[in-house]
């Protein structure tokens, strides 16, 4: 709740399973919706998609931190493009 309010956003998490040479691993895709409009209706401000065996991600809370905080970034990227106030 603290990343929407701060970045003014609504956040999306997908969880999905997936194979590589047998063996499974969750895929972590995280988007940020402006809060404005529903989700599906529009493409997000951002979005990221993080493989937890790649990033040695063992706890999913770790998984969502890294998410979060690649989402911030690129937010924060978007915003200086565009010249809007930067929220710290």
């Amino acid at each position: 709740m603290g990343f929407e309010e701060h970045n003014s956003v609504r956040l999306e998490v997908r969880l999905s399973l997936e194979s590589k040479n047998g063996i499974p691993d969750i895929v972590i895709a995280g988007l940020a919706h402006a809060r404005d409009v529903e989700i599906g209706e529009v493409s997000p401000l951002a979005s990221v998609s993080v493989r937890c065996s790649a990033m040695n991600l063992k706890h999913l809370s770790a998984a969502l931190i890294h998410v979060m905080y690649t989402l911030d970034f690129q937010l924060a990227l978007a915003e200086m493009a565009v010249g809007a106030p930067i929220k710290a």
